[in-house]
């Protein structure tokens, strides 16, 4: 099991990224060893570097929340609109940051893994402690590499892995359903919401495992019923 530590409360207001809409869905084998890939079609992500999407938009400074004020995942407006408290995670864990530019630890709050219709919608928070000065994105924070800040869900007892549902697009692209990694800087000690979709399971499983590419896993996260 995941080692949880309480969280503690942050004065800063979390930052929401939201991505734009695609249709994707994966499902691929995943354990401690080796294992055939299982998919269910689409296509995984490329490392779109540090731009801001593929739409030609540019993307709101940190104090607007970064990103595209979408509904990623069916996420409502105005819990989108709203900040997300990191004190209200269900779970934390902590890695280090991964990055040349700042020397810390990163922070990762679970907030919910919830079913909407036939996705899964994730909610993490992300919240970097350092002592360089100046600001950084999750994407500059994890060696400019967009895949180790991405999670994946996956399901140990039927060798299955789901991963955040695109259709082909970079992860700061308007088709990659998850909050953008390159348009939000933080300083020390802010928090940055973070929201990814993935497609429902296809086995009856009540709980899967969140895996952090940068870290340890949220093991046997309960799916919540969708919500209405």
């Amino acid at each position: 099991m995941t080692a949880h530590r309480t969280c503690p409360t942050t004065r800063r207001g979390a930052l929401l990224a939201l991505a734009s809409l695609g249709a994707f869905s994966l499902a691929a084998c995943s354990t401690g060893g080796d294992a055939e890939f299982e998919e269910s079609g689409g296509n995984g992500a490329g490392d779109g570097g540090s731009d801001s999407g593929s739409d030609g938009k540019e993307q709101p400074a940190a104090s607007d929340g970064g990103g595209e004020e979408g509904s990623a995942g069916g996420a409502d407006d105005a819990q989108a609109a709203s900040s997300v408290d990191p004190a209200d995670a269900i779970a934390t864990l902590e890695y280090p940051i991964a990055s040349d530019e700042a020397e810390g630890t990163m922070t990762v709050g679970l907030h919910h893994l919830r079913r909407r219709g036939e996705t899964l919608e994730l909610l993490l928070t992300f919240t970097p402690e350092f002592t360089e000065p100046g600001a950084f994105t999750l994407w500059d924070l994890h060696g400019d590499d967009h895949s180790v800040v991405a999670p994946a869900l996956v399901d140990r007892a039927n060798l299955t892995r789901y991963d955040i549902l695109t259709t082909n697009g970079s992860y700061d692209g308007p088709t990659m359903w998850n909050s953008k990694q390159a348009a939000v800087e933080l300083a020390s000690g802010d928090t940055q919401a973070y929201w990814a979709n993935f497609a429902a399971p296809i086995d009856d499983i009540s709980a899967i495992d969140v895996v952090m590419g940068a870290g340890p896993s949220f093991e046997d996260v309960q799916i919540e019923a969708e919500e209405g």
